[in-house]
């Protein structure tokens, strides 16, 4: 260690100083806690997913039980409209998840533009399901009538409530990107956007399937 003389006084600083364990010191802190609030952040996606689960677990139970009690479960046609809304999820899902790729390759005008993208397609999602329950409405199917169109309006709110919060997300950092804010320290905000993004659409396939299979 260095240590300070009458005769080092006025000389030049040393090329390679002895520095303390970690070398650079506030470098490495500020790397270990972006490390560990993206940790953070991983791990709270993971929790909020399993907590969607659960709750969607829970109604698909319900509208099972309910369907087997007596015969009073009526069929009813799927507007057609669904399936221009899946493949608009799964489209905005591919966007952004090749925006998130764009950006770690640093080419952010790129992924500005993709993810403005996929931010519009998810909100065209969100859209094409009002007019698919306005749809039905129209057919005489309401909430209150039948137990099949019923669990069909509780699971679709359900889900399209989710997407509203992870709309919320993507738009968020929609702003950071168009503002050019989004350095290393903010870049977790991506990743666990479209992490959540992509359940959704594994969540509204399940959601399809077992329509498609009773309605």
């Amino acid at each position: 260690m260095a240590t300070l003389t009458q005769s080092g006084i006025g000389a030049p600083p040393p090329t390679n100083p002895d520095l303390p364990n970690g070398g650079g010191g506030g470098d490495d802190s500020g790397r270990n806690e972006r490390g560990s609030s993206r940790s953070a952040s991983i791990t709270g996606i993971v929790v909020l997913m399993c907590a969607s689960l659960m709750t969607f677990g829970a109604m698909v139970s319900a509208m099972v039980v309910r369907r087997s009690l007596n015969t009073d479960w009526q069929t009813f046609p799927l507007p057609h409209i669904l399936w221009w809304n899946t493949c608009v999820l799964l489209l905005s899902s591919l966007v952004i998840d090749t925006a998130r790729r764009l950006l770690r390759r640093n080419k952010r005008t790129y992924f500005n533009a993709l993810w403005t993208a996929g931010a519009v397609l998810g909100a065209m999602f969100l859209l094409g399901q009002i007019t698919a329950w306005r749809q039905l409405e129209s057919k005489g199917l309401y909430l209150a009538g039948n137990p099949s169109g019923a669990f069909f309006y509780v699971l679709t709110w359900a889900h399209a409530a989710h997407v509203v919060g992870a709309l919320a997300a993507v738009f968020y950092v929609e702003y950071r990107a168009l503002r050019y804010q989004l350095g290393p320290a903010r870049r977790t905000w991506v990743d666990v956007s479209a992490i959540f993004w992509h359940f959704l659409d594994v969540l509204w396939l399940g959601i399809m399937g077992l329509f498609v299979y009773w309605a």
